[in-house]
């Protein structure tokens, strides 16, 4: 059975946006410019965003504003996700301002039953474009995007915002920061002395930074790292396990197998032995491979 990242296209001038579809495992808190709407497809996943936490299900869809930090994981695995990323320029040849948007289908929003069924089908009808590419398909992909964000508008409880009440630089500038010294040396001793000491901030500040951005603390993040270069190892390479274990910056054994667990819901030993895809990148995303044929018989379920 085939398993792949169904084939997306990269925003550019012509094709505002970057829809793919995906079953992911876990996610880094990030963050990004872009809008971007989780809608889960198949399975559930947990949402940390913003210090909050959801578990959305089946049918239910979330929206992240630009530039706020936040985190998927799986509860359990083979969920299929949509994601649809666009650029708030989009934006720019009507109005001058910033709009934070409130979607949150776990949420008792007032948001109709048929508001929410019109934006599963349209994003739906996008994710079958970008993969059929039908004669003309960018003109229906961008007539599907643009129907989707008149109903953000028209249904959705949002706010008028300026640059001085949206997430402030600074604030993502610290958080980048401890993302990325955390990233190259995950597989060290990290102290959070040290840590405080080379990025010139204190340990109460670091504290904060990764609570907001819904990390319980910076040694989770830690373990995020860790456990995504054992997957690498152990997809890519015949290394034994305890190889891996060391040469991620595991302790000792059974801390190893009880984070890796909690992090993808099976072994080190499972994930070696299940059918996967080779080239599933290490960073941000945590994507895995899925069944195209499914994923698209359940996009066309929505479509309809």
């Amino acid at each position: 059975m085939q398993t792949s990242e169904l084939e997306y296209i990269e925003r550019t001038a012509q094709m505002p946006l970057i829809c793919k579809v995906v079953s992911i495992e876990n996610s880094s808190p990030h963050w990004h410019h872009e809008y971007e709407t989780f809608f889960v497809l198949r399975g559930s996943v947990v949402i940390n965003c913003e210090d909050s936490e959801w578990r959305l299900e089946a049918g239910d869809i979330f929206l992240f504003n630009a530039r706020e930090i936040h985190s998927i994981n799986q509860p359990e695995p083979d969920n299929l996700c949509l994601v649809l990323q666009f650029n708030p320029e989009i934006f720019a040849g009507v109005y001058s301002k910033s709009f934070w948007f409130s979607l949150n289908t776990r949420l008792e929003n007032g948001i109709p039953d048929k508001v929410i069924e019109m934006m599963r089908r349209d994003l739906a009808k996008i994710a079958l474009l970008v993969y059929e590419k039908p004669n003309g398909y960018q003109f229906f992909i961008k007539s599907c995007l643009y129907n989707y964000v008149g109903s953000m508008f028209k249904h959705l409880p949002y706010q008028v915002k300026s640059e001085a009440q949206l997430p402030i630089d600074d604030r993502l500038k610290d958080f980048d920061a401890i993302k990325q010294y955390i990233k190259k040396r995950f597989a060290e001793d990290i102290s959070i002395d040290q840590m405080c000491r080379d990025l010139a901030m204190s340990r109460a500040k670091i504290y904060r930074v990764m609570k907001e951005a819904g990390s319980e603390s910076y040694k989770s993040l830690v373990n995020y790292y860790r456990v995504e270069n054992a997957k690498d190892l152990l997809r890519n390479t015949d290394f034994s396990i305890q190889y891996i274990e060391t040469a991620s910056g595991f302790e000792s054994g059974s801390s190893f197998y009880r984070i890796f667990k909690e992090l993808t819901s099976v072994s080190p030993n499972r994930y070696r032995e299940r059918p996967q895809s080779k080239d599933v990148p290490l960073g941000v995303q945590g994507y895995v491979g899925y069944s195209v044929p499914k994923a698209l018989e359940i996009l066309r379920q929505y479509s309809r």
